[in-house]
């Protein structure tokens, strides 16, 4: 089983998450975040980090964040093709996801990936928990992603931390988070599976 965070994992748009985060702050009087502020403070879950950037209404501003989120297109990050290459080799594939069911299915429709996921979960407020009920008894299970808190809750729940460069966490935060893999393309998911893709469904 092959699980991925969405936003930084397979859409790359740290850039769409600080515009957006921006948009929140600005309406409320609070400074903006350059791409090194961004960086240092992203964290989740989203609701932490708002109380954090001092958001009085931090769950009406995680809402607003995941409106802008829909409202923009964001590239997906290389080698995708690759991650539904190992589907159609057996390799049970899903998005456990702290954005909104709207922001993440924008994305979905607009580069056409419907077909390549078995589960998405979005408005995760509990990753570890999300991570450990679609666990079940799969005899090996990989996370994908891009914070410190994907690798903690990876590593907690029994899966195999990968991280991905590029995103909204530092690869050494995320090796001090437990990351097992740092990647920079989903295609070298490949060479972790080996021969054993087909084994991982």
């Amino acid at each position: 089983m092959l699980l991925f965070d969405w936003n930084g994992t397979v859409v790359l748009d740290a850039e769409r998450a600080r515009l957006a985060l921006n948009g929140v702050l600005v309406a409320r009087g609070l400074p903006e975040l350059d791409r090194a502020g961004f960086a240092r403070e992203f964290h989740l879950p989203m609701a932490d980090m708002f109380v954090r950037l001092g958001v009085a209404d931090p769950l009406v501003a995680e809402g607003e964040w995941n409106t802008a989120m829909a409202a923009a297109p964001a590239p997906l990050r290389p080698g995708l093709e690759s991650v539904a290459d190992l589907g159609e080799a057996g390799a049970r594939l899903g998005v456990i996801s702290a954005a909104s069911e709207a922001a993440v299915g924008a994305d979905i429709a607009h580069h056409g990936l419907s077909a390549v996921w078995d589960s998405v979960d979005t408005s995760v407020t509990d990753k570890l928990a999300t991570l450990r009920a679609r666990r079940g008894a799969e005899r090996q299970a990989f996370y994908v992603g891009d914070t410190a808190y994907d690798m903690r809750c990876a590593v907690e729940a029994g899966y195999v931390a990968v991280a991905v460069s590029g995103g909204y966490s530092a690869v050494d935060v995320l090796r001090d988070a437990g990351a097992q893999h740092v990647i920079d393309s989903l295609d070298a998911l490949e060479a972790l599976f080996g021969q054993g893709a087909v084994a991982l469904g």
